[in-house]
Protein backbone atom coordinates (compact mmCIF):
# COMPACT_ATOMS: atom_id res chain seq x y z
CA UNK A 1 0.00 0.00 0.00
CA UNK A 2 1.26 3.70 -0.92
CA UNK A 3 1.58 5.79 1.73
CA UNK A 4 0.94 9.67 1.85
CA UNK A 5 1.46 12.22 4.87
CA UNK A 6 -0.88 15.63 4.60
CA UNK A 7 0.41 18.55 6.92
CA UNK A 8 -2.72 20.37 7.38
CA UNK A 9 -6.15 19.20 8.51
CA UNK A 10 -8.25 22.11 7.24
CA UNK A 11 -10.89 21.41 4.35
CA UNK A 12 -8.44 21.27 1.82
CA UNK A 13 -5.97 19.08 3.80
CA UNK A 14 -9.03 16.47 4.16
CA UNK A 15 -10.18 16.91 0.61
CA UNK A 16 -6.71 15.67 -0.44
CA UNK A 17 -6.81 13.14 2.07
CA UNK A 18 -9.77 11.58 0.85
CA UNK A 19 -8.49 11.90 -3.05
CA UNK A 20 -5.36 10.22 -1.70
CA UNK A 21 -7.19 7.48 -0.17
CA UNK A 22 -9.81 7.02 -2.91
CA UNK A 23 -7.07 6.43 -5.15
CA UNK A 24 -5.27 3.48 -2.77
CA UNK A 25 -3.13 5.51 -0.66
CA UNK A 26 -2.83 5.25 3.50
CA UNK A 27 -2.91 8.76 4.36
CA UNK A 28 -1.62 10.00 8.24
CA UNK A 29 -2.93 13.62 8.62
CA UNK A 30 -0.79 16.24 10.64
CA UNK A 31 -3.41 18.52 12.87
CA UNK A 32 -2.72 21.23 15.10
CA UNK A 33 -6.10 20.68 16.97
CA UNK A 34 -6.37 17.46 18.67
CA UNK A 35 -10.16 17.97 18.71
CA UNK A 36 -9.38 17.36 15.24
CA UNK A 37 -7.37 14.19 15.42
CA UNK A 38 -9.61 13.14 17.47
CA UNK A 39 -12.73 13.31 15.54
CA UNK A 40 -10.28 11.91 12.96
CA UNK A 41 -9.64 8.57 14.89
CA UNK A 42 -12.37 7.96 16.98
CA UNK A 43 -15.57 9.21 14.17
CA UNK A 44 -14.02 8.88 10.75
CA UNK A 45 -15.32 12.27 9.98
CA UNK A 46 -13.43 15.99 10.61
CA UNK A 47 -16.20 17.57 12.63
CA UNK A 48 -14.22 21.13 12.62
CA UNK A 49 -13.61 21.76 9.36
CA UNK A 50 -15.88 18.98 6.88
CA UNK A 51 -18.52 17.58 9.18
CA UNK A 52 -20.55 16.39 6.24
CA UNK A 53 -18.65 13.27 4.11
CA UNK A 54 -17.32 10.38 5.88
CA UNK A 55 -13.71 9.60 5.94
CA UNK A 56 -12.47 6.07 4.99
CA UNK A 57 -10.35 3.72 7.67
CA UNK A 58 -7.40 4.51 5.28
CA UNK A 59 -7.32 8.67 6.80
CA UNK A 60 -5.59 8.58 10.08
CA UNK A 61 -4.56 11.43 12.11
CA UNK A 62 -1.58 12.19 14.38
CA UNK A 63 -1.10 15.74 16.62
CA UNK A 64 2.78 14.74 16.38
CA UNK A 65 4.29 16.22 12.93
CA UNK A 66 6.97 13.74 13.25
CA UNK A 67 4.68 10.45 13.04
CA UNK A 68 3.86 11.64 9.31
CA UNK A 69 7.48 11.99 8.61
CA UNK A 70 8.50 8.79 9.90
CA UNK A 71 5.32 7.40 8.10
CA UNK A 72 5.70 8.34 4.49
CA UNK A 73 8.26 10.20 2.20
CA UNK A 74 5.47 11.98 0.10
CA UNK A 75 4.06 15.13 2.04
CA UNK A 76 1.54 17.31 0.90
CA UNK A 77 1.55 20.74 2.41
CA UNK A 78 -1.70 22.41 2.51
CA UNK A 79 -1.34 25.33 4.94
CA UNK A 80 -2.04 28.60 4.10
CA UNK A 81 0.16 30.63 2.48
CA UNK A 82 1.30 33.22 4.91
CA UNK A 83 1.93 30.29 7.19
CA UNK A 84 4.41 28.20 4.88
CA UNK A 85 7.78 29.18 6.71
CA UNK A 86 6.49 28.92 9.98
CA UNK A 87 5.39 25.45 9.03
CA UNK A 88 8.43 24.85 7.04
CA UNK A 89 10.72 25.92 10.10
CA UNK A 90 8.60 22.96 12.26
CA UNK A 91 8.87 20.29 9.51
CA UNK A 92 12.75 21.13 9.34
CA UNK A 93 14.46 18.55 12.00
CA UNK A 94 12.50 15.68 10.71
CA UNK A 95 12.60 15.52 6.59
CA UNK A 96 14.80 13.53 4.79
CA UNK A 97 16.93 13.90 1.45
CA UNK A 98 14.25 11.66 -0.21
CA UNK A 99 11.22 13.50 0.99
CA UNK A 100 9.21 14.86 -1.28
CA UNK A 101 6.96 17.92 -0.36
CA UNK A 102 4.25 19.59 -2.17
CA UNK A 103 3.33 22.52 -1.89
CA UNK A 104 -0.68 22.73 -1.69
CA UNK A 105 -0.93 26.25 -0.97
CA UNK A 106 -1.10 29.06 -3.64
CA UNK A 107 0.28 32.40 -2.98
CA UNK A 108 3.36 34.77 -2.52
CA UNK A 109 4.91 35.41 0.91
CA UNK A 110 3.93 39.11 1.60
CA UNK A 111 6.93 39.77 3.62
CA UNK A 112 9.52 39.19 0.99
CA UNK A 113 7.48 38.78 -2.45
CA UNK A 114 8.88 35.56 -2.94
CA UNK A 115 7.10 32.22 -4.31
CA UNK A 116 6.68 29.39 -2.04
CA UNK A 117 8.95 27.37 -4.07
CA UNK A 118 11.44 29.42 -3.38
CA UNK A 119 10.87 30.00 0.61
CA UNK A 120 11.42 26.26 0.66
CA UNK A 121 14.46 25.95 -0.53
CA UNK A 122 15.91 29.11 1.65
CA UNK A 123 14.21 26.62 4.73
CA UNK A 124 14.62 22.95 3.66
CA UNK A 125 17.29 23.33 0.56
CA UNK A 126 17.70 19.40 0.41
CA UNK A 127 14.05 18.49 0.21
CA UNK A 128 12.26 17.71 -3.33
CA UNK A 129 10.00 20.79 -4.20
CA UNK A 130 6.64 19.82 -5.86
CA UNK A 131 3.90 22.12 -6.47
CA UNK A 132 -0.29 21.12 -6.85
CA UNK A 133 -2.45 23.85 -7.65
CA UNK A 134 -5.50 24.40 -10.39
CA UNK A 135 -8.73 24.90 -10.41
CA UNK A 136 -11.17 23.65 -7.49
CA UNK A 137 -13.24 23.84 -4.20
CA UNK A 138 -12.01 21.76 -1.35
CA UNK A 139 -15.49 20.57 -0.83
CA UNK A 140 -15.96 20.11 -4.56
CA UNK A 141 -12.84 17.86 -4.53
CA UNK A 142 -14.10 16.15 -1.03
CA UNK A 143 -17.52 15.15 -2.86
CA UNK A 144 -16.18 13.33 -5.72
CA UNK A 145 -16.87 15.95 -8.19
CA UNK A 146 -14.73 16.36 -11.28
CA UNK A 147 -11.10 18.07 -10.66
CA UNK A 148 -8.14 18.68 -12.69
CA UNK A 149 -5.33 19.92 -11.79
CA UNK A 150 -1.39 20.50 -12.64
CA UNK A 151 1.38 18.76 -10.70
CA UNK A 152 4.78 20.57 -11.35
CA UNK A 153 8.55 18.86 -10.08
CA UNK A 154 11.62 20.02 -11.46
CA UNK A 155 13.22 16.93 -10.94
CA UNK A 156 12.23 14.04 -13.84
CA UNK A 157 10.34 11.44 -12.83
CA UNK A 158 8.80 12.80 -9.48
CA UNK A 159 5.53 14.43 -10.98
CA UNK A 160 4.67 11.61 -12.98
CA UNK A 161 4.88 9.70 -9.63
CA UNK A 162 2.62 11.87 -7.50
CA UNK A 163 0.08 11.65 -10.50
CA UNK A 164 0.04 8.02 -10.20
CA UNK A 165 -0.39 8.15 -6.69
CA UNK A 166 -3.10 10.47 -6.48
CA UNK A 167 -5.01 10.39 -9.94
CA UNK A 168 -8.23 9.01 -9.90
CA UNK A 169 -11.70 9.26 -12.15
CA UNK A 170 -12.42 12.08 -10.78
CA UNK A 171 -9.35 14.08 -9.88
CA UNK A 172 -7.11 14.07 -13.26
CA UNK A 173 -3.28 15.68 -13.17
CA UNK A 174 -1.24 17.02 -15.29
CA UNK A 175 2.44 17.32 -15.40
CA UNK A 176 5.26 20.12 -15.91
CA UNK A 177 8.51 20.84 -14.90
CA UNK A 178 7.87 24.62 -15.38
CA UNK A 179 7.56 25.45 -11.21
CA UNK A 180 6.95 28.94 -11.90
CA UNK A 181 3.94 29.12 -14.09
CA UNK A 182 1.93 26.83 -11.14
CA UNK A 183 2.77 29.15 -8.70
CA UNK A 184 2.09 32.69 -10.24
CA UNK A 185 -0.95 31.37 -11.73
CA UNK A 186 -2.13 30.09 -8.53
CA UNK A 187 -1.39 33.18 -6.34
CA UNK A 188 -2.27 36.19 -8.91
CA UNK A 189 -5.67 34.85 -10.11
CA UNK A 190 -6.78 35.57 -6.48
CA UNK A 191 -5.99 39.38 -6.97
CA UNK A 192 -7.73 39.01 -10.73
CA UNK A 193 -10.62 37.30 -8.57
CA UNK A 194 -10.76 40.26 -6.15
CA UNK A 195 -10.72 42.43 -8.97
CA UNK A 196 -13.53 40.81 -10.98
CA UNK A 197 -15.80 40.90 -7.80
CA UNK A 198 -15.50 44.16 -7.46
CA UNK A 199 -16.37 45.16 -11.14
CA UNK A 200 -20.10 42.43 -10.65
CA UNK A 201 -20.61 44.20 -7.23
CA UNK A 202 -20.47 47.76 -8.76
CA UNK A 203 -22.48 46.68 -11.82
CA UNK A 204 -19.92 47.65 -13.98
CA UNK A 205 -21.58 44.95 -16.44
CA UNK A 206 -20.14 41.59 -17.69
CA UNK A 207 -18.42 43.07 -20.28
CA UNK A 208 -15.90 45.03 -18.28
CA UNK A 209 -15.67 41.94 -16.09
CA UNK A 210 -14.48 40.07 -19.34
CA UNK A 211 -12.06 42.75 -19.76
CA UNK A 212 -10.45 42.78 -16.50
CA UNK A 213 -10.26 39.13 -16.59
CA UNK A 214 -8.81 38.98 -20.15
CA UNK A 215 -6.61 41.29 -19.08
CA UNK A 216 -6.16 39.91 -15.55
CA UNK A 217 -4.19 36.59 -17.62
CA UNK A 218 -2.23 38.89 -19.44
CA UNK A 219 -0.30 40.35 -16.28
CA UNK A 220 -0.34 36.66 -14.99
CA UNK A 221 1.72 35.52 -17.98
CA UNK A 222 3.87 39.02 -17.95
CA UNK A 223 5.06 38.10 -14.38
CA UNK A 224 5.48 34.40 -15.20
CA UNK A 225 7.59 34.57 -18.20
CA UNK A 226 10.00 37.22 -16.20
CA UNK A 227 10.26 34.88 -13.83
CA UNK A 228 11.13 32.04 -15.94
CA UNK A 229 7.68 30.77 -16.28
CA UNK A 230 6.20 29.71 -20.10
CA UNK A 231 3.34 30.59 -21.78
CA UNK A 232 1.87 26.67 -22.35
CA UNK A 233 1.85 26.12 -18.44
CA UNK A 234 0.31 29.35 -17.61
CA UNK A 235 -2.56 28.25 -20.27
CA UNK A 236 -3.34 24.88 -18.61
CA UNK A 237 -5.40 24.05 -15.47
CA UNK A 238 -3.13 26.28 -12.91
CA UNK A 239 -3.32 29.07 -14.89
CA UNK A 240 -6.02 29.59 -17.33
CA UNK A 241 -8.02 26.87 -15.66
CA UNK A 242 -7.71 28.62 -11.60
CA UNK A 243 -8.46 31.66 -13.04
CA UNK A 244 -11.54 30.79 -15.00
CA UNK A 245 -12.68 29.39 -11.57
CA UNK A 246 -11.76 31.81 -9.29
CA UNK A 247 -13.15 35.11 -10.97
CA UNK A 248 -16.05 34.10 -12.15
CA UNK A 249 -17.60 32.12 -9.32
CA UNK A 250 -19.41 33.37 -5.68
CA UNK A 251 -17.81 30.40 -4.21
CA UNK A 252 -14.57 32.04 -4.00
CA UNK A 253 -13.69 34.04 -1.28
CA UNK A 254 -11.56 36.16 -3.13
CA UNK A 255 -14.05 36.78 -6.02
CA UNK A 256 -17.04 37.14 -3.05
CA UNK A 257 -14.91 39.76 -0.42
CA UNK A 258 -14.36 41.93 -3.83
CA UNK A 259 -18.22 41.61 -4.37
CA UNK A 260 -18.89 43.08 -0.97
CA UNK A 261 -15.40 45.83 -2.12
CA UNK A 262 -17.63 46.75 -5.20
CA UNK A 263 -20.81 46.92 -3.69
CA UNK A 264 -19.84 49.22 -0.90
CA UNK A 265 -17.51 51.34 -3.08
CA UNK A 266 -14.37 50.87 -0.50
CA UNK A 267 -12.79 48.64 1.28
CA UNK A 268 -11.33 50.01 4.43
CA UNK A 269 -14.50 48.54 6.93
CA UNK A 270 -13.99 45.30 5.07
CA UNK A 271 -10.66 44.47 5.46
CA UNK A 272 -11.07 45.48 9.45
CA UNK A 273 -14.29 43.10 9.70
CA UNK A 274 -12.89 40.33 7.68
CA UNK A 275 -11.88 36.78 9.41
CA UNK A 276 -12.13 34.65 6.21
CA UNK A 277 -8.54 33.50 4.70
CA UNK A 278 -8.85 35.70 1.22
CA UNK A 279 -5.10 34.97 0.09
CA UNK A 280 -5.69 37.72 -2.58
CA UNK A 281 -5.25 40.46 0.02
CA UNK A 282 -2.02 39.36 0.74
CA UNK A 283 -0.65 38.28 -2.78
CA UNK A 284 -2.03 41.59 -4.03
CA UNK A 285 0.88 43.75 -2.14
CA UNK A 286 3.26 41.16 -2.47
CA UNK A 287 2.81 40.38 -6.61
CA UNK A 288 3.25 44.42 -6.63
CA UNK A 289 6.32 44.30 -4.68
CA UNK A 290 7.87 41.84 -7.29
CA UNK A 291 6.43 43.55 -10.29
CA UNK A 292 8.67 46.22 -9.12
CA UNK A 293 11.62 44.57 -8.54
CA UNK A 294 11.40 43.03 -11.83
CA UNK A 295 10.15 46.19 -13.76
CA UNK A 296 7.07 44.94 -15.19
CA UNK A 297 3.82 46.38 -15.24
CA UNK A 298 0.59 45.49 -13.82
CA UNK A 299 -1.69 47.75 -13.43
CA UNK A 300 -4.78 45.59 -12.51
CA UNK A 301 -2.95 44.19 -9.60
CA UNK A 302 -1.11 47.48 -8.55
CA UNK A 303 -5.07 49.11 -8.51
CA UNK A 304 -5.88 46.17 -6.75
CA UNK A 305 -3.54 46.76 -3.94
CA UNK A 306 -4.30 50.79 -3.79
CA UNK A 307 -7.79 49.96 -3.57
CA UNK A 308 -7.24 47.82 -0.64
CA UNK A 309 -4.43 49.44 1.17
CA UNK A 310 -4.20 53.42 0.24
CA UNK A 311 -7.78 54.30 0.02
CA UNK A 312 -8.44 54.61 -3.38
CA UNK A 313 -12.35 54.50 -3.74
CA UNK A 314 -13.48 52.14 -6.51
CA UNK A 315 -14.60 55.06 -8.70
CA UNK A 316 -11.36 56.06 -8.81
CA UNK A 317 -9.85 52.92 -9.85
CA UNK A 318 -11.86 52.24 -12.57
CA UNK A 319 -11.17 56.00 -13.89
CA UNK A 320 -7.43 54.86 -13.35
CA UNK A 321 -7.61 52.02 -15.86
CA UNK A 322 -9.63 52.93 -17.99
CA UNK A 323 -7.59 55.99 -19.24
CA UNK A 324 -4.74 54.36 -19.40
CA UNK A 325 -2.24 54.89 -22.77
CA UNK A 326 -3.89 52.95 -25.93
CA UNK A 327 -1.49 49.85 -26.60
CA UNK A 328 -1.24 46.91 -28.74
CA UNK A 329 -2.98 43.94 -28.16
CA UNK A 330 -0.46 40.76 -26.81
CA UNK A 331 1.96 39.93 -23.82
Amino acid sequence: MKRIGIIGTGIWGTALALTAARAGNDVLCWAREQEVVDSVNQKHVNKMFLPDIPLPDAIRASADIADVFAFAKVILLTTSAQWTRLMLKQMKSYVKEDTVIVLCAKGIEVETGKMLSEVLQEEIPYATVAILSGPGFAVDVAKQKLASVTIACAKEGIASELANMLGTPYFRPYLTADMISPQIGGSVKNVIAIASGVVEGAKLGDGARAALITRGFNEMVRLSKALGGTLRTMMGMSGMGDLVLTANCATSRNFSFGYEVGACGHAEKLLEENTRTVEGIYTAKAVVKRAHELGIEMPICETVNKVLFSGLSINEAMDELMSRPYKEEGF
